[in-house]
């Protein structure tokens, strides 16, 4: 039976490898970011010519530390990394996280290593994150193994599966910075010499503290169990993924990136699609969908009520409905009747429902707030897609809140919004709306793939 990867996202003690006194180095960040994050475990740093390292006491060898060790985190190349993990079996240490490079990656003697690493670890039950990634961010139980800098603590519900370190270090950044939802796990796994994608799913398949998962994917491990375990997974909570490789310049990058080597595009396809896993295919798209799922619930169905800030923009988002498997609804009499009211006598209304008109006949607010009550209680709608323009001194809200008011009285309509004209108050509607939990995009295309995304989920699950 292999060791349980709890330890790895709470962690009663962690040992440094590496660990250092000096700013900006690695062994320096790593230990830095568990104080920001507040973590409230040991922190015990390895360095044979340091007695202290951000106070805390500092040990030559990790075989010298009087109480036991959960995390053994290895900052040192690749060369030494073996002897390292030598050590943690001889400690007793079950759980390391290896970041160096420099082992199947590279070359026939970094493979070698890495066997060696293997062997040693299997003989006493250890489990291995890594080589080759930042490994762990555990957000809700403020644990990291990243040395990326400026880490801030933001809880919340997605979880990223990722062979590489890119999701500890840059896109968490783009997604601190830039969105407002927040993490829950990310799990960096390079090479992937022992944990994989499936070990990563079937650990996150029970954890309360995720409710969507993302995978980025160079290389399947065995698509046997990963498509074993997607299947049930997929039952409980939304699964998307983007594979890369898929070119022969990208099969070529991937094998020298993470020793990943190319698997045929079509079956990648079948065993996402048996497994119930939804592929995306660009690498904002992983961020963008998952933040819908954060925010708002699958539709129960496909038709869709669209609010449109111009009649040019409803003709594209209805186009980028239909391609991706949405209907326009056929809205009520009823609910038409609510947009010839607020509208002038000369307008048609329908669906999708530029809404202009009425924007300046009655005002910003006054205008939203009547479609958006009238497409939530029509009972022909399933999902809403509300377009907006915002332009300063011209069009702006006052109050948005009822967006978010009529969301909570209808949870099983999701919305998605998009906002265009002027970028910076594009961007500030964008972050409004997205802290009342309205996922907001730039395009209508994207809103629709959102919705799309979030429908095809339904599907997976009622199936």
């Amino acid at each position: 039976m292999k060791t349980s990867l709890d330890k790895f996202f709470n962690p009663e003690s962690v040992a440094v490898v590496g660990a250092s006194g000096t700013p900006g180095k690695l062994g320096y960040i790593a230990i830095e970011n568990l104080k920001i994050l507040g973590y409230t475990g040991k922190i015990y740093p390895i360095n044979p010519k340091a007695n202290e390292i951000l106070g805390f006491k500092a040990y030559p060898n990790v075989k010298d530390i009087p109480g036991p060790v959960d995390v053994g985190l290895v900052l040192v190349p690749a060369e030494i990394a073996v002897v390292v993990i030598r050590d943690f079996a001889e400690k007793g240490i079950k759980h390391a996280v290896i970041v160096a490079g420099g082992f199947s990656e590279v070359d026939i003697k970094g493979a070698e290593m890495q066997k060696e690493i293997l062997e040693i670890s299997r003989k006493v039950g250890m489990r291995i994150i890594g080589p080759n990634t930042t490994g762990i961010l555990s957000m809700v139980d403020r644990f990291s193994t990243t040395f990326q800098t400026g880490i801030e603590f933001r809880p919340g519900p997605a979880a990223f599966i990722a062979q590489t370190g890119n999701f500890a270090s840059i896109t968490l950044k783009w997604i601190l910075s830039k969105e407002q939802f927040g993490i829950s796990r990310v799990i960096g796994l390079g090479n992937k010499i022992d944990v994989d994608d499936a070990d990563a799913l079937e650990y996150l398949e029970t954890d309360v503290k995720t409710k969507v998962i993302a995978m980025y994917i160079e290389g399947i491990k065995n698509g046997r169990r990963l498509i074993e375990v997607g299947k049930r997974v997929t039952k409980k909570k939304p699964v998307l993924a983007l594979k890369s490789g898929r070119t022969s310049a990208g099969s070529k990058a991937a094998h020298s990136h993470t020793a990943s080597l190319a698997a045929n595009d079509t079956i990648v396809d079948a065993a996402f699609k048996q497994a119930g896993i939804i592929r995306v295919d660009n690498y904002m798209d992983l961020v963008q969908l998952t933040k819908a799922f954060v925010f708002q619930q699958p539709p129960k169905g496909n038709n869709v009520g669209v609010i449109s800030p111009s009649g040019g923009l409803g003709v594209i988002t209805a186009d980028a409905c239909e391609r991706s498997g949405l209907k326009i609804a056929t809205l009520t009499e009823d609910t038409l009747n609510k947009f010839r009211k607020a509208s002038p006598p000369f307008i048609n209304v329908g669906n999708p429902y530029d809404i202009w008109p009425s924007v300046s006949q009655i005002g910003m607010d006054a205008a939203y707030k009547v479609a958006i009550d009238a497409v939530f209680e029509d009972p022909n709608v399933d999902a809403i897609i509300a377009g907006t323009m915002v332009t300063k001194g011209w069009v702006e809200f006052k109050d948005n809140s009822f967006f978010a008011a009529a969301s909570r009285r209808h949870p099983e309509k999701p919305i998605v919004a998009f906002a265009t004209s002027e970028w910076q108050l594009v961007n500030e509607l964008q972050e409004d709306l997205e802290k009342q939990g309205i996922p907001t995009y730039t395009s209508p295309e994207m809103a629709a793939r959102a919705l799309t995304t979030m429908y095809r989920y339904s599907c997976i699950k009622s199936s």
